[in-house]
């Protein structure tokens, strides 16, 4: 497995300097993949460490963490893109979910992994499916944000159900209005959730974050079809991320450039 290039990585009391408050609002010194303070790799702890951090202050069990000892907790992490998610679902007029998903990646404060996958994921589809002629209101898509925003990093492999797959659940239960005591939408929510895990299960791979909210969308699509009867089909595209992924699997995985897509998915 090849290491990433750090040739930038720079000192915590350089973070410092460059690094925003988050009152201000500034964004420089801000890594995409890694450590945001330093770039350097993250190191997941078998068990929680207590942890202050960088930016907010507060101490927290954390599950990860940098060599240089940075910790930045959840909220903070996603408190930018949570905007970005916002901005662009509640303003675009666009009914594909791969270019919402695209868009929104695209911009520098968007990380290449972060539990802020786990808002964009639902809002996407809700998005999609408003701008296609469904009753989705922008409190709809708000709710899916905020909900998303309740499931934490690393879900995938500490909880045991990945985020993106969760989103897919998530937007489910919006768009039937599920509620804990609703027995027959409770269980299309619970199949919609694992049907879109399934997929994701399907690879033996370290996290990525792009190929498993892509491949809970794909999923997504389907269930959204059967549920409405809107078509919403999810095209591939060429992963251009992948120089930053330490864990990319390169040509097993579905996104990888020259790889043909088979439906099936998979990489076992």
């Amino acid at each position: 497995m090849t290491k990433e290039n750090h040739s930038k990585e720079i000192t915590a009391s350089e973070a410092e300097n460059q690094c925003c408050s988050t009152e201000t609002g500034s964004t420089t010194g801000i890594y995409k993949s890694g450590c945001m303070i330093c770039g350097a790799p993250l190191i997941y702890y078998w068990k929680t460490k207590e942890s202050s951090c960088y930016f907010c202050g507060k101490t927290l069990q954390a599950n990860a963490g940098c060599p240089a000892g940075h910790f930045v907790c959840d909220l903070c992490h996603s408190a930018d893109a949570i905007k970005i998610i916002k901005n662009v679902c509640l303003h675009s007029h666009k009914k594909d979910m791969v270019e919402l998903m695209n868009t929104i990646r695209s911009h520098p404060l968007f990380k290449i992994h972060g539990p802020e996958h786990h808002s964009m994921v639902p809002a996407v589809i809700l998005t999609a499916l408003k701008n296609s002629g469904q009753q989705i209101t922008n409190d709809d898509i708000n709710t899916a944000i905020e909900r998303g925003r309740g499931v934490c990093g690393g879900a995938c492999a500490f909880l045991g159900a990945c985020g993106a797959a969760i989103g897919a659940g998530i937007a489910v239960s919006i768009v039937l209005k599920a509620d804990p005591y609703d027995g027959e939408n409770r269980q299309v929510v619970q199949q919609a959730t694992q049907r879109a895990l399934a997929r994701i299960a399907s690879y033996k791979a370290p996290r990525c974050c792009q190929r498993d909210s892509w491949l809970a969308l794909e999923e997504a699509s389907a269930i959204m079809h059967e549920i409405t009867g809107k078509s919403m089909p999810v095209k591939t595209f060429k992963c251009e991320q992948f120089p930053g992924n330490k864990g990319c699997i390169r040509e097993q995985c579905p996104l990888w450039p020259g790889t043909r897509h088979s439906l099936k998915g998979g990489n076992q």
